[in-house]
């Protein structure tokens, strides 16, 4: 999560407020997107969390979301990258509120 989900999604929520302003922002924005999405893919792999419905659930979530801001990255629109945003916390908190780990 410290190393790939939680820097890629902060660059996702940024979008709104910040919109990229060149290719090279763009993408930034879809690197971040593809992060998102390959993490949701790795975290369903075999043992990640055994005989966890919400675990498998929440990273196919994941993993859609993901999927959702590259579609925005590519199309340059801030708004689905928000709209995205939103599906990534529905995802997060899901998790997190059977699986936080303190």
């Amino acid at each position: 999560m410290q190393a790939m989900v939680i820097p890629a999604s902060n660059k996702l929520f940024d979008v709104p407020r910040n919109v990229p302003q060149d290719a090279s922002g763009w993408d930034e924005v879809r690197n971040s997107a593809v992060l998102l999405a390959e993490s949701g893919t790795l975290l369903m792999r075999d043992g990640r969390a055994e005989n966890s419905e919400v675990w498998a659930v929440t990273s196919r979530a994941l993993a859609e979301a993901g999927e959702a801001a590259l579609k925005g990255a590519r199309a340059r629109d801030p708004e689905a990258i928000g709209e995205a945003g939103n599906l990534l916390i529905d995802a997060c908190e899901r998790c997190h509120e059977k699986h936080w780990i303190r």
